[in-house]
């Protein structure tokens, strides 16, 4: 009985033997990591509880932060290959390229006087929306082609019917929008507290005011 006693804490002491010596080898692991240090924790930051947010791990670069790197150092960034960081990559991105847009802009500024970003102009598409677009370069000049692309055609019967349904529609929704809003604000502290709608039907149109028909 004292011999399998014995065996069973000798078992237990090298189980336990490994797990102290990485408790103070910790430092030395991560050091070991090299180049991929920044994508692990620090080891002073294992036994927190809640950790600022300049030293998350894993967290995505802030425009800040880029602002202070060089164009060589910005080009040298490179995302960690992980689906589940995909979306800090993403926002990580968006910050490099609004930092390097805002240097390009401001460089261009200096030796031209113009904007880096391209213009934009109206276009009109062949249902007769209009909307912004950049201005691109074309082959060849618009007195080869016979056509302008950044101006506002005379629409034609079908794309003059789709507006005129267009804006009609567009009307109504604003009109049942405006209804909705005023019969939200004619809730009393009750109905808003325990989420009760209004009524469902009215015996006379003067019970429900400022509401909108035509």
């Amino acid at each position: 009985m004292l011999r399998n006693v014995g065996k069973l804490l000798n078992f237990n002491k090298k189980l336990i033997n490994p797990i102290i010596k990485r408790s103070f080898n910790k430092d030395a692991s991560y050091e070991k990591l090299g180049l991929f240090k920044e994508f692990f924790d620090e080891p002073k930051n294992w036994d927190l509880e809640d950790i600022p947010r300049s030293r998350r791990p894993g967290r995505e670069w802030t425009i800040d932060e880029l602002r202070l790197k060089s164009n060589t150092d910005l080009h040298k960034l490179w995302p960690f290959p992980n689906d589940e960081r995909n979306d800090r990559v993403k926002m990580s991105m968006e910050n490099i390229e609004e930092v390097i847009s805002e240097r390009n802009n401001a460089f261009y500024e200096l030796e031209t006087g113009l904007p880096a970003t391209p213009r934009k102009r109206r276009v009109t598409s062949f249902l007769g929306f209009t909307y912004e677009k950049q201005v691109e370069e074309h082959a060849l000049p618009n007195e080869i082609t016979k056509q302008k692309e950044y101006e506002i055609p005379y629409l034609d019967e079908d794309a003059y019917i789709m507006q005129k349904l267009w804006n009609e529609k567009k009307y109504w929704q604003d009109i049942e929008l405006g209804n909705m809003k005023v019969l939200e604000d004619q809730k009393n502290e009750s109905q808003v507290k325990y989420l009760r709608s209004l009524r469902k039907t009215y015996n006379d149109i003067s019970q429900v005011k400022g509401l909108r028909y035509k």
